[in-house]
């Protein structure tokens, strides 16, 4: 290289002129600072490698430490297994046991009271008989001037019970059977009456005979013959059985209890209303054996 003389009079080479000027400095600095990156650019992974290396020897644990702490990050990364909600079983309905309520035991209606109402029903308790005889002898001791006819004769015979007998003791309440006793009476002949009597026939008399008389001792003769047929004919169980129907049923349909209905002990001789055993008057009885009335 052939060298050039300045005008200063330096006579070095150009080469080396150029290499000390400040921007070729500046150049040269620049290029070995991105020839190092480069170098350490391909040099990192095993640069890296070496680091953890040297890391994982000096502190093993806290290698570990740090994969865990890796691994519960990806877990939790990990989106979660679905879980199928349990079937939803509605409750049942409550409802509520109705309380019982008491029924307040009622008051049993007071005897007076029955008695009262059963005496308005007193006309529907009555039986009746209707009897008639035939051709009966009236004889008349009178002496000389004795006498007698046949009559013929109906009438009516009835019976029932006396309601004018009755007190607070002829009805009582059982309250633990809930039962009325109606304790009545022995049934009686209430009302009697001829409705038709005649004289058919009679007898020869030397004296002028009182003939109404005769017909009124035949009214009383024929009268007790009456009675005794009804009697006989069971009229008094006829007045016993319609009371206990009647009244029975009245006093069931007042008060909506059981009842029970009782008579008290019939009499030999049964009780009879006056009209039932009328009187002959003036001293004349009547003689059962001789058939005849006497005075």
């Amino acid at each position: 290289m052939s060298d050039w003389k300045f005008k200063n009079g330096d006579t070095r080479p150009i080469s080396s002129v150029q290499a000390k000027s400040p921007k070729s400095r500046k150049l040269a600095w620049l290029g070995w600072v991105v020839a190092a990156g480069a170098f350490l650019y391909f040099l990192s992974p095993w640069i890296a490698s070496a680091f953890l290396e040297v890391s994982r020897r000096a502190n093993e644990s806290a290698y570990y430490d740090v994969l865990s702490k890796y691994m519960s990050e990806a877990e939790l990364l990990t989106l979660p297994t679905s879980t199928p909600q349990p079937t939803y079983t509605p409750l049942p309905t409550f409802t509520p046991v109705p309380t019982a309520t008491k029924t307040p035991t009622p008051t049993p209606i007071p005897p007076a009271f029955i008695i009262q109402r059963m005496e308005t029903q007193s006309q529907l308790v009555v039986v009746k008989d209707e009897v008639a005889k035939r051709n009966f002898h009236v004889g008349v001791d009178d002496g000389l001037c004795s006498h007698g006819g046949d009559f013929t004769a109906q009438g009516v015979i009835e019976a029932g019970i006396d309601f004018d007998e009755l007190d607070d003791e002829s009805v009582s309440y059982n309250s633990r059977s809930q039962t009325y006793t109606l304790k009545l009476p022995a049934p009686e002949f209430t009302s009697c009456r001829i409705e038709y009597i005649r004289l058919v026939e009679n007898s020869f008399s030397m004296c002028n005979p009182d003939w109404d008389r005769a017909r009124t001792l035949a009214e009383v003769q024929v009268m007790r013959d009456f009675v005794a047929q009804s009697l006989e004919d069971g009229l008094l169980d006829d007045a016993a059985e319609k009371s206990e129907l009647i009244l029975g049923d009245f006093v069931r349909s007042l008060t909506g209890k059981r009842v029970r209905v009782t008579f008290e002990k019939q009499k030999s001789s049964p009780k009879r209303d006056v009209s039932c055993r009328p009187s002959a008057g003036g001293g004349w009885r009547y003689n059962r054996y001789e058939n005849v009335w006497e005075n």
